[in-house]
């Protein structure tokens, strides 16, 4: 839950406020236990005696704030394995990598650090047995994506990658054996139609449903807050795929969303004639950020409402 402290000098005005003005927050808004747990370990190397450069394989967040911060701690971004000086120790991102650039990075580290989400290493886990046992293989994500790269690796780069129904492919002859596999952040509703197409192709398609559980319940709650709004603040870095999706996701229930990493890109405009903001927010976006975000939105004349509630716990990390 996100505890929001009220400006102190705006109470004075209090009285002038529109008690209709609220701010909604989503129930699961901002960092997701991968994330935590790959800045919990880099932060504990630099924290450590042993002071050898350390270099995120990648950023290792899509937040340009909280890398810079990460810079601040002497925690330098590769955006190369020829970027990485010999002797360095390595932090491998949440996204995780594949088998060959691990083998490159071995070579040329003091030391790794695996920051590698532990639903992401089940991903890579299930689609090499995927491989192993001779199914062709879809892959359901953005081709470019860090992680679905990573995926892409342990299989060959023979996988087929689709974004969207339009990029699925259509069988003159249904292989004999298909498997199906996803991006840990994939829009849960695109997910099901995609299945639910390949289907119709291949029967006894296999699908191992690899998306995150903390992205079911992000994507969940956004959809229920933005159907109770009159306009949607979405928070997080503009590469962020989750967060984009979050921002999808809020615009396809029909209510005005804005995409910003901060709240200085709030404008006065889009709050006239509203009575109802929805935040929500991305799994690279801490508290703080949040925060700040809503205490400027407050200044807008605005008060903090009710808090969307908890949506039960389900599992969505177990193959189908």
């Amino acid at each position: 839950m996100i505890d929001v402290i009220s400006d102190t000098s705006e109470k004075k005005e209090e009285e002038n406020y529109d008690d209709r003005m609220q701010i909604l927050v989503a129930s699961r808004a901002g960092f997701c236990e991968g994330v935590e747990r790959a800045l919990t370990l880099v932060m504990t190397a630099a924290c450590r005696e042993d002071k050898s450069p350390i270099y995120t394989y990648g950023p290792l967040i899509h937040n340009e704030q909280v890398v810079k911060r990460l810079e601040s701690m002497g925690v330098l971004v590769a955006n190369s394995i020829d970027e990485i000086p010999q002797g360095s120790r390595v932090v491998i991102r949440s996204h995780g990598i594949g088998p060959s650039e691990r083998k490159l990075i071995e070579d040329q580290a003091l030391e790794i650090i695996d920051a590698s989400c532990m639903f992401v290493i089940k991903a890579q886990r299930l689609i090499s047995e995927l491989y192993r046992d001779g199914y062709k293989i879809i892959i359901l994500g953005v081709k470019e994506h860090p992680e679905i790269k990573a995926l892409r690796d342990f299989v060959n780069d023979e996988a087929i990658i689709a974004s969207s129904l339009d990029e699925l492919p259509v069988f003159d002859t249904p292989p004999e054996k298909l498997g199906v596999i996803c991006q840990t952040t994939l829009n849960t509703e695109f997910f099901g139609l995609a299945i639910e197409r390949l289907k119709k192709q291949v029967p006894n398609l296999i699908v191992k449903n690899t998306i995150c559980d903390a992205t079911v319940k992000r994507q969940e709650a956004a959809r229920d807050i933005a159907g109770r709004v009159d306009a949607m603040i979405v928070i997080g870095g503009r590469h962020s795929s989750n967060t984009r999706k979050l921002t999808d996701i809020c615009r396809e229930r029909g209510v005005d969303t804005y995409h910003i990493e901060t709240g200085d890109e709030l404008k006065k405009g889009w709050f006239l004639g509203r009575q109802r903001i929805g935040v929500t927010a991305g799994a690279s976006t801490p508290d703080w950020m949040i925060e700040e975000v809503i205490q400027a939105i407050q200044k807008f004349g605005f008060r903090r409402g009710e808090q969307t509630c908890d949506l039960p716990d389900e599992s969505t990390g177990k193959d189908e």
